[in-house]
């Protein structure tokens, strides 16, 4: 999907960036104490990715903005998160708040989207179309290159024209 370097989740593309993104990175650490000694340090591996962030909705529209994004967030399971610059990952939507209601057509709030991690590469055996997104934009998204969205998904014929809404794509 082409989202012109907007942030996006599930099917929802966000009009206007966050003004504020954050991914914090965290490890499992476990500290021994040893007596007459230096502690032991134990790296348990790391957390999942929190991304949390605020932002603005504005114009006449604002508060239905607002609230297609609070049906994104009461939908069930997880999705893909798309976050410019960054690689898209599989997340919940954790929490959203809104934090101000301006009466200049402006609404200002705040989210969090926890990561999952199912399986090392973070890339789901399948998703569903949002029918914005191609196999192109699937294989840009995930890393995973056309030949191979073609070959498992022979019901698609044209790699270049957005896929059907609710329908299913393989991606591995």
């Amino acid at each position: 999907m082409n989202t012109d370097g907007k942030m996006s989740y599930k099917d929802f593309i966000f009009p206007v960036n966050p003004y504020l993104i954050k991914i914090s990175r965290k490890k499992n650490t476990a500290v021994h104490k040893i007596p007459f000694y230096a502690d032991k340090v134990m790296d348990l591996g790391e957390q999942n990715r929190v991304i949390t962030g605020e932002g603005e909705f504005f114009g006449s529209d604002c508060l239905e903005q607002f609230e297609r994004l609070k049906e994104v967030f009461a939908s069930k399971n997880g999705g893909i998160l798309y976050i410019p610059s960054q690689k898209p990952l599989l997340a919940v939507f954790d929490s959203l708040e809104l934090i101000a209601q301006d009466i200049q057509n402006v609404i200002k709030y705040s989210f969090r989207f926890i990561e999952i991690k199912d399986n090392d590469n973070n890339i789901p055996e399948h998703c569903i179309s949002d029918g914005n997104k191609s196999l192109w934009d699937y294989s840009y998204l995930f890393g995973i290159d056309i030949e191979t969205l073609v070959r498992i998904n022979t019901d698609i014929l044209r790699p270049d024209i957005p896929i059907t809404h609710g329908r299913r794509v393989n991606l591995c």
